[in-house]
């Protein structure tokens, strides 16, 4: 009798250590989002200019898991994203020399559908002799394999200085 209780706790043990582990995954849409997390700015010098470095921070959501491309050329960009700048109180896009498109490579190798989250950072922003109280705002969103267009989202207004 004893070792049947003890083996009952064993087994109840083992049950309780593994149950938190079976939650179901969770669901999300096809179409994936995006939220904006966090916009840092770190000092740096480039080409003997100090220059204001910024990392983009935001989350992702994907239901069918079809997130980045395959490294074989033509490359598709993956992050789209737009710069303003306040210009007389007005949020105004900036025209740019470059674009703010950005490669992700492909996040699940195979083509079985399943749900994806996680965290992607823009990092090397930079900020070019840009005087105090400047401010600007960037937009981004993503864009799947199936061509499905996440929301777009944006920093927030940011203040340079």
């Amino acid at each position: 009798m004893r070792k049947r209780l003890t083996t009952y706790m064993v087994l109840l043990l083992l049950a309780s250590a593994i149950m938190p582990s079976c939650k179901p995954e969770e669901e999300y849409p096809d179409e994936p989002t995006v939220t904006f997390k966090e916009f840092t700015f770190a000092d740096t010098v480039l080409l003997g200019n100090t220059v204001k470095r910024g990392t983009l921070t935001f989350s992702f959501t994907d239901g069918d898991g079809d997130i980045g491309f395959d490294t074989i050329t033509p490359r598709k960009n993956t992050i789209f994203m737009t710069k303003h700048k306040m210009v007389n109180n007005v949020l105004t896009q900036m025209e740019l020399l470059v674009d703010l498109n950005y490669f992700v490579e492909r996040i699940y190798k195979d083509d079985k559908k399943q749900s994806v989250s996680g965290d992607m950072k823009i990092e090397e922003l930079n900020e070019y002799a840009m005087s105090f109280g400047d401010t600007i705002m960037y937009k981004f969103y993503i864009i799947d394999r199936a061509g499905n267009k996440s929301n777009t989202d944006s920093t927030g207004l940011i203040i340079v200085n």
